[in-house]
């Protein structure tokens, strides 16, 4: 069943990605019999990546294997603003072989919704409809930026919910779409997601120390403390390079010195310096209240505990050493 004809739909700009020259045509033609004559396709990744950075699509559907990369590499860069001007236009990616790998990659990089090939059509039509009236809202955590993945919408969590600009819907309900209010709304949503990245950032930061700080205790260097340290700074880098222009600004000092202290403990990873271990979990904890003021050290630890002790077990149904 599809949306229907609509003179709203001409005015919707999709880019379309498909190296298959037959089913590229045929969802053409077909998007635009239903109305749809803002298609652009290609049947190439660069081609594809440059019309994401130089115009404003309202959707995006793209084949989860194009020529060059992947489309889980260049969604992630676009949810976290480093391609195009909206990070929040709705995305649909197409795949042939839905491997469970593949599978988990695409759903992680905050990709709204995925086909499995061969698809019909009608399977398109419904798609663009669910993103029109019951698009997710995004969610944030440490390392994903999207919508809201989890199947039991009922179910508490401690992440909020932000809702995002979506002009496919605008246009498809024949709503106003104001330049200026477009541009506002992208800006306020991305200050609210990128604090949210913070506060989650801090929470993994605190959630990375309390599962080193037993690994360094070890004797041998296991592939566990090598990726945490790798991690920690990864994530103690991207805190810092959010912080700019926020109410945070002044905890950069903090996470600098977590960079310095976690890079010499990478260093020497074999036998780090027991001063740089010690400085650990103080900066964590101070990093920590930073992001949450109005959250008590304690609530906040327990979640951390919670949150580690969590991990272990499923590691530990892994056969994993942690």
């Amino acid at each position: 069943m599809n949306m229907g004809k609509s003179s709203n739909n001409r005015d919707i700009r999709i880019l379309f990605g498909e190296p298959q020259q037959s089913l590229r045509g045929a969802i053409r033609a077909a998007l635009h019999r239903e109305g749809y004559e803002s298609v652009t396709d290609y049947d190439r990744a660069i081609p594809l990546r440059e019309a994401i950075n130089n115009t404003e699509p309202d959707l995006i559907v793209m084949d989860s294997e194009m020529d060059v990369g992947h489309a889980d590499a260049m969604i992630t860069e676009l949810r976290n603003n480093k391609l195009g001007k909206n990070p929040f236009v709705p995305v649909i990616v197409t795949i042939w072989e839905p491997t469970p790998d593949l599978v988990r990659r695409v759903a992680s990089s905050g990709t709204d919704d995925l086909l499995v090939k061969p698809l019909s059509p009608a399977q398109v039509f419904d798609r663009i409809k669910a993103l029109v009236n019951h698009r997710k809202p995004f969610v944030v955590t440490s390392d994903y930026i999207g919508p809201d993945r989890r199947k039991d919408v009922n179910r508490e969590s401690e992440i909020p919910t932000i809702e995002v600009p979506n002009t496919l819907r605008a246009k498809a309900k024949g709503e106003p779409v104001d330049t200026d209010m477009i541009i506002s709304a992208i800006k306020d949503a991305q200050n609210g997601i990128n604090d949210q990245r913070l506060k989650r950032n801090a929470f993994q930061i605190g959630f990375l120390v309390k599962l080193l700080l037993p690994e360094l205790k070890k004797f041998e260097v296991t592939d566990d403390r090598i990726k945490t340290v790798e991690r920690l700074i990864s994530v103690a880098r991207d805190t810092g390079n959010r912080m700019k222009g926020t109410q945070y600004e002044h905890v950069t000092s903090l996470c600098t010195s977590m960079i310095r202290v976690a890079s010499s403990i990478s260093d020497s990873i074999s036998h780090p310096d027991s001063k740089d271990v010690d400085l650990l979990k103080p900066m964590a904890e101070a990093i920590i209240s930073a992001f949450n003021p109005d959250q008590s050290s304690s609530e906040m630890y327990n979640e951390i505990n919670k949150a580690v002790e969590s991990f272990k077990q499923k590691q530990q149904k892994k056969g994993s050493p942690l």
